[in-house]
């Protein structure tokens, strides 16, 4: 009896305490707060170059189409009311090859400032697009197809402004209540590259635009806009879309602040409001999470032992994520740069060149440590890379060669370098990794360690700069390795394969390697794009994948998975193609 009765009393304090803990309060009930140690470089999407930002305008900005809960393989309507195809007729093809897709616009949607949607102003976000060459990394894959070439700027270098711009104008086109894409030929992607998600084709207001100082969507006024550079984007800190949340303010560096859209066309989001607070440190930034003081935040592996078993907190771990980083050999550093020392091969510097040397690049593959540096900065929990096809995407090739840590190999092709100079007389650079991104920063501790034991003369020096500035120091060509990744807008593998390896993909502009991609690339790319016959794809893929080994254009030393803690009150997240961005319209705050 005794016995029954402390049971009780034992089972009956722990039921107390369980209930003590549901009912404490819910912090900032109608606001959603995310933090975050990256900031966010632009609001304008056509000009992002990372996945921080793209977080925020599928908050905002609604895309023709989307993934469903984060499915990136599906496509369903968005803006668009019917995903075309050929079944129903809204994909025909000419004799000649072109390809016409045509795109039914939704009526009634309204955007922030209570206008309606029309299909001029999905044209004008097309166009406008293509004419300023915004930066975002999708758009040169969107534009090939449509104008023939993944730079508008280039096609009006070829054969005038006039006529470029004519061609544009052809390429895309209002036809009643529907926009059609004229494509110069078959193109498989196209879809899933203008789908939502992690797109950056978010639809403006084309009237709000051009209040905003944008192009006027003339001719005549276009070449006053194009090459526009980030710094003079009128939408760099300005944002109105369709979509479930608008624009507050923007603390740049801070915070971001949006707020509920009552007349979301899929009617309003259950909070409120949502927040993105940038924190200095993840650890920060999960004290917060545990008192409930925000609610989300991405875990770095080294963490979960802090967030694992926190009251109030819900761990996940492990997630999948379509995310590869790589170390990018720059062909062709800027001239200047402050990173290469004097400029000359030796104690005191590198050559702009220098890593246009193949078995320079070999040696800098043989000398990475991969088991470390998995071991080390992810316990285990990161992928090596087979190539640049993603693991789990189609057509990547389990089989690929790859390289490993050789100290042998690494010595034996250090003396090959540069006719045995390298070797000979050293050098000195300096490499760069974002401020806080400890996996940039470990990659290249443990780079430097291996190199530089193989020879005294061999000297590598670190530093790290603020995201922004890392980002611009990148796209000047002063780096002479990047690191920097593939974040795939869609599970194809020409998407990977086309930023890696075309010319006028992104990687081989930013680092160089743009005439050898012409010589050796492009066709294989263009093909692959364009093929319908799946055998034909996956021998073109598993043929790329192989050159890209062979011409060492990059180390792929992970392919990552991620970790997040949330409080246990927040509801309706789903875990997305990219775990860390948010669809903030489902979420609210309950305990269930």
């Amino acid at each position: 009896m005794k016995r029954n009765i402390c049971l009780f009393l034992v089972l009956g304090a722990i039921g107390l305490w369980a209930s003590l803990v549901q009912a404490q309060p819910i912090s900032n009930p109608d606001t959603f707060i995310k933090v975050a140690i990256h900031t966010i470089e632009s609001l304008d999407p056509q000009f992002h170059t990372g996945s921080t930002s793209v977080e925020i305008t599928t908050n905002v900005y609604n895309t023709l189409f989307d993934h469903q809960e984060g499915d990136i393989e599906s496509v369903v309507p968005t803006l668009a009311t019917m995903v075309p195809s050929e079944a129903n007729g809204l994909i025909t093809r000419a004799e000649d090859g072109t390809t016409f897709i045509t795109c039914p616009i939704r009526v009634g949607v309204k955007f922030h400032n209570g206008t309606l949607l029309t299909p001029e102003d999905v044209e004008y976000t097309f166009e406008r697009a293509a004419l300023v060459g915004g930066i975002y990394t999708t758009l040169p894959m969107i534009f090939k197809p449509l104008i023939g070439t993944g730079s508008f700027n280039t096609l009006v270098e070829e054969i005038g402004y006039d006529a470029a711009f004519d061609v544009l104008d052809r390429a895309i086109e209002v036809e009643g209540n529907s926009v059609v894409f004229r494509m110069l030929e078959p193109f498989g992607p196209f879809l899933s590259l203008i789908t939502g998600g992690i797109s950056g084709m978010g639809v403006f207001n084309k009237a709000w635009c051009i209040e905003q100082g944008c192009w006027p969507g003339t001719k005549e006024s276009g070449q006053k806009y194009m090459n526009l550079a980030l710094e003079d984007d009128p939408l760099f800190d300005k944002m109105m879309g369709t979509g479930p949340f608008k624009l507050v303010s923007w603390q740049q560096g801070e915070r971001i602040v949006l707020e509920r859209f009552d007349d979301y066309w899929k009617g309003p989001a259950k909070l409120t409001r949502a927040v993105r607070e940038v924190v200095p440190d993840n650890m920060t930034g999960l004290l917060l999470v545990k008192a409930g003081d925000a609610d989300f935040i991405e875990v770095d592996v080294a963490d979960l032992g802090l967030a694992v078993g926190s009251p109030g907190v819900t761990v996940l771990t492990d997630l999948p994520v379509p995310w590869l980083m790589k170390m990018n050999f720059n062909f062709a550093i800027a001239e200047g740069s402050r990173y290469i020392g004097d400029g000359h091969l030796g104690k005191n510097g590198i050559p702009t060149d220098f890593f246009t040397d193949l078995d320079l690049r070999k040696a800098f593959q043989y000398s990475f440590d991969w088991d470390a540096f998995i071991s080390d900065v992810f316990l285990g929990h990161a992928k090596r890379p087979y190539g640049p096809v993603l693991i789990g995407m189609p057509t990547a090739n389990p089989d690929n060669p790859q390289y490993c840590h050789d100290p042998e190999k690494a010595t034996e092709y250090f003396k090959k370098a540069w006719d045995g100079e390298v070797w000979e007389k050293g050098f000195r650079m300096t490499l760069l990794y974002s401020a806080g991104s400890t996996h940039r920063q470990r990659a290249l501790e443990i780079l430097k360690a291996r190199v530089e034991e193989l020879n005294p003369k061999f000297h590598i020096e670190l530093a790290s700069l603020p995201w922004a500035s890392f980002l611009g120091t990148m796209k000047n060509k002063e780096m002479p390795i990047s690191l920097f990744g593939l974040v795939p807008s869609a599970f194809d593998p020409w998407v990977v394969l086309f930023r890696h390896m075309h010319s006028t993909g992104g990687f081989a502009i930013d680092h160089s390697y743009a005439e050898l991609a012409k010589e050796k690339y492009d066709a294989l790319v263009d093909e692959l794009g364009t093929s319908m016959d799946p055998e034909r794809r996956k021998e073109i893929s598993y043929e790329l994948q192989r050159l890209s080994y062979e011409d060492s254009l990059s180390i792929f030393h992970f392919q990552a998975v991620m970790h997040i803690a949330m409080r246990d009150w927040l509801q309706g997240y789903y875990v997305p193609s990219h775990p860390f961005n948010v669809d903030f319209y489902p979420l609210y705050k309950a305990y269930e």
